[in-house]
C-alpha cells in the first residue's frame, strides 16, 4: 500500500545531470598509453581508458605481454602512487617488465626524440625526475607492482577481492588522517570542537538532488589511479568451462560482474591477456570470411578464446595478429598454400568492441623490436 503522504523526487534538469557528468570526467585519469603512437590515435582514440574493462586477445607470439607490460609502464610513469595488480597464471618474464621500464625511461629523459617516437600519450604528463638514474627509477616502479600467483579461478578472483580490499584500506586509512584520527583510531582534536558546538554555523546546501548518482562527486577526493592485468584469462577460464560449461559460466558472470562494480567504482585500468582459437580450415578452397570470423581482414582466420558470452562482460575487446608487411612477404608466406617463417611480418592491432562504439572497427600496425619496443609498421 502506497504511503499518501509521500512525496515524488524533484526532478533533475538536464543541466544539473550534464554538471554531475563533467565533474566526473575531471575526476577520471588520462588513458593509458600502449606505448605506441600510431596505436593510441588510429585505435584506441587516446590509450585503454580508465574505469572500463579491456581485453587483449591474440596467438602465442603476437604481442599481448609486451602490450600489457607497455601499459603497466605507462600507468606508472604517469601516475606517481599508482598502484598495478599483475595476476599471472603463467611464468611471467618480469625481466622482460624490467627491461620495458628500462627503455621507456631512458627514452623519456631524451625529451625532444621520446616525444616524436610517441612512447607516451600526449596528453599524458609523466616525465621521469631527472635526478634519479635510471636503475633508481625502476626499482621504485616496480615496489608499486603488486604480483599474484592464481593457478585456478578461485585464486584469480581471491586476487582480484584483495586487491580492493587493499584500495579500500588506503581509502579508511587517508580519510582518518585528513580527520584528525590515528591508526589506533584514538581520536584527536584537531580544532577547537568546543567552539565550532558553541557557535554552530548553518552548511549551506549544494543545488544538486542528493539522491542523484554522482551527485556528490563535487566533494570527492582525487584518489590514486590503479591497474589490474590479468595474464592469462585463458588458462584458468578454460579448464573450467571444459568441466562443467553452465557452472562456468554462472561463476565467470559472477565474478565478472565483481570485477565489473571494481573497475567502474574505483576507476581501474583493467587489462585481461586472453588467448586465440583458430579458424583456418582444412581445404585452401574455403579460406574466404566466414560467419565466426570477426577481423576485418579476410587472411586472419581467427578469433579470441572463452566465446561470445565473454565479450560481453567486457567494454573493449582488442584482437592482436601477424601478417606479411610487403607484397613480396606476402608471396613467400602464402606461396603453395603454405605458410614460410622466413620473411617480415607486422602486428596488427584490431579492436572488435567498443561499448561506446567510437572506437569499434578502428585498427594499425606495429612493430617489435629487440622485444621491449612498439614501433609503426607503416611501409
Amino acid at each position: 500500500m502506497t504511503d499518501p503522504h509521500a512525496a515524488a523526487a524533484p526532478p533533475l534538469l538536464g543541466s544539473t545531470l550534464l554538471a554531475i557528468a563533467e565533474k566526473q570526467a575531471l575526476l577520471q585519469p588520462s588513458p593509458a598509453s600502449s606505448g605506441n603512437h600510431a596505436i593510441d590515435t588510429e585505435a584506441l582514440d587516446g590509450g585503454y581508458r580508465y574505469g572500463e574493462i579491456t581485453c587483449i586477445a591474440g596467438a602465442s607470439g603476437t604481442g599481448k605481454t609486451l602490450l600489457a607490460f607497455q601499459a603497466i609502464a605507462s600507468h606508472l610513469i604517469t601516475h606517481k602512487e599508482g598502484e598495478v595488480a599483475l595476476i599471472a597464471t603463467t611464468d611471467i618474464p618480469l625481466t622482460r617488465l624490467k627491461d620495458v621500464l628500462v627503455n621507456r625511461i631512458t627514452r623519456q629523459k631524451r625529451a625532444p626524440e621520446f616525444c616524436e617516437s610517441g612512447y607516451v600519450y600526449r596528453k599524458q604528463v609523466a616525465t621521469a625526475d631527472p635526478t634519479q638514474d635510471v636503475q633508481t627509477c625502476v626499482a621504485l616502479m616496480l615496489e608499486r607492482v603488486r604480483l599474484s600467483r592464481a593457478f585456478d579461478f578461485p585464486g584469480v578472483a581471491e586476487a582480484i577481492g584483495e586487491f580492493g580490499a587493499r584500495l579500500e584500506a588506503h581509502d579508511v586509512k587517508d580519510k582518518a588522517k585528513s580527520h584528525g584520527v590515528d591508526h589506533r583510531g584514538a581520536r584527536t582534536v584537531a580544532d577547537s570542537e568546543d567552539e565550532v558546538e558553541s557557535n554552530p554555523s548553518p552548511k549551506k546546501k549544494d543545488h544538486v538532488h542528493e539522491d542523484a548518482p554522482g551527485a556528490r562527486v563535487e566533494a570527492a577526493e582525487i584518489i590514486p589511479a590503479s591497474m589490474i592485468v590479468i595474464d592469462n584469462v585463458a588458462n584458468v577460464l578454460g579448464s573450467m568451462m571444459t568441466k562443467s560449461q553452465l557452472q562456468g559460466h554462472a561463476m565467470l558472470a559472477n565474478c565478472m560482474r565483481s570485477l565489473q562494480h571494481l573497475t567502474k567504482r574505483r576507476s581501474i585500468c583493467t587489462l585481461l591477456v586472453n588467448a586465440a582459437v583458430a579458424l583456418r580450415p582444412q581445404s585452401t578452397q574455403y579460406q574466404r570470411k566466414t560467419d565466426e570470423q570477426v577481423s576485418i581482414f579476410a587472411s586472419i582466420l581467427g578469433k579470441p578464446a572463452l566465446g561470445k558470452h565473454f565479450s560481453f562482460l567486457i567494454d573493449t575487446s582488442v584482437f592482436l595478429s601477424m601478417l606479411p608487411r610487403s607484397k613480396d612477404d606476402a608471396d613467400i608466406a602464402y606461396n603453395d598454400g603454405h605458410e614460410a617463417r622466413d620473411y617480415e611480418k607486422v602486428g596488427i592491432f584490431e579492436v572488435l568492441k567498443d561499448r561506446h562504439g567510437i572506437r569499434e572497427g578502428r585498427w594499425s600496425v606495429f612493430r617489435i623490436r629487440e622485444g621491449v619496443e612498439l614501433h609503426s609498421g607503416k611501409v
